[in-house]
């Protein structure tokens, strides 16, 4: 009844000063997985790991009841063959908001493992909206704006989010951002957030997630690797490791990322020529 009141006062205060909630679900949530532990019975929820040897893991950590519609499009990504996949669902008959973690917040032991061991990352979450809208944040700029390209390129409506959107998914804590270095860079991953309609659409419309989750495929699989052998060749070897936001060559490695985003390519081709050049 407290945590109900907490969430039912959020919620007023929001309202009161006119800050949007549109973008995603409010919920209050727990803070670590300790927490939620304690507090739930562990037959409301399962986890469930597939690991692969992928250099790429994709994430569902409000899967099953707690945002319906984010494990299905990460169990047609992981039916494509090679991802890594991590389900935290919830399977309670109703009430599965009450398992909610939020991605800064999310320490699940077997999730914090496999991500610390894969090279990309792409976690899938829910946000609000009765449109048919995809949301993508996360720190591998380069790596979500061409799952934005390819999902655009089918016609799907993407909007990139920075700060000060709670689901922008850029904060080193969030843990889709936890992953290995590339080359002493942390170069961090990808959080890509679909609206109540579009999760809807998925579930009266398998073709539809069909053709999304394939968009995203082509995104990881055939345009990624040609991107990324490209950022290879402009990294310094001799990095920081985990001091690597001292490395005194990220600024130069950075510049190189915003310089291939500013040239704004309206394909996924002329990203990777971009890149190239």
């Amino acid at each position: 009844m407290k945590k109900e009141m907490i969430r039912i006062l959020a919620v007023a205060i929001l309202f009161l000063f006119g800050i949007s909630t549109s973008a995603y679900a409010f919920t209050a949530g727990y803070h670590s997985f300790n927490e939620l532990a304690a507090a739930e019975d562990p037959a409301d929820y399962s986890i469930n790991v597939s690991n692969t040897g992928s250099s790429t893991t994709i994430l569902a950590i409000h899967g099953g009841g707690i945002e319906r519609g984010t494990s299905e499009l990460v169990e047609a990504l992981g039916g494509y063959g090679g991802y890594n996949t991590y389900f935290f669902e919830g399977t309670k008959p109703s009430g599965n908001e009450s398992l909610f973690l939020r991605a800064v917040d999310f320490d699940e032991p077997e999730a914090a493992s496999l991500v610390r061991d894969s090279d990309y990352t792409v976690s899938v979450i829910g946000a609000a909206g009765n449109g048919e809208t995809t949301y993508i944040g996360g720190q591998n700029k380069l790596l979500a704006e061409l799952i934005k390209l390819h999902l655009a390129a089918e016609g799907y409506d993407v909007k990139t989010l920075n700060v000060p959107s709670r689901i922008a998914g850029i904060m080193d804590s969030n843990i889709v951002n936890q992953n290995k270095l590339f080359n002493n860079y942390q170069i961090g991953g990808v959080q890509i957030a679909l609206s109540k309609g579009l999760r809807d659409k998925f579930a009266a419309d398998p073709g539809t997630l069909s053709d999304y989750s394939g968009a995203v495929n082509e995104a990881l699989s055939e345009s990624w690797p040609l991107v990324a052998s490209q950022l290879q060749k402009i990294i310094k070897p001799n990095g920081n490791g985990f001091l690597d936001k001292y490395n005194p060559f990220k600024p130069n490695f950075d510049k190189k990322v915003k310089d291939i985003l500013k040239k704004g390519a309206k394909t996924p081709k002329e990203l990777i020529e971009n890149a190239e050049e």
